[in-house]
């Protein structure tokens, strides 16, 4: 479960800071349904279900091309987000 809540406090970190944009708030939400999908499926089956309910339903707000441009044009994009 510690590999999902860093992640979470990384784009909470990076999107409260002053100069977060669009592009970094699409770079960590990507970052985070990795997390979401390295989760044990094992042991932590029903958090992960979880997980990925409440991912979909937010990114959901965020499919949309540009959104998907930004992070194409994202300093961090380097074809992998690990």
């Amino acid at each position: 479960m510690c590999n999902i809540i860093k992640p979470i406090k990384e784009a909470i970190v990076c999107l409260e800071s002053h100069s977060s944009n669009l592009a970094n708030c699409y770079y960590n939400l990507l970052k985070l349904a990795i997390a979401i999908n390295n989760i044990s499926t094992e042991h932590q089956i029903m958090f992960r279900n979880y997980c990925i309910t409440k991912f979909n339903s937010r990114y959901k707000e965020f499919n949309c091309d540009e959104y998907l441009l930004s992070y194409f044009l994202h300093p961090g994009y380097k074809g992998n987000l690990n």
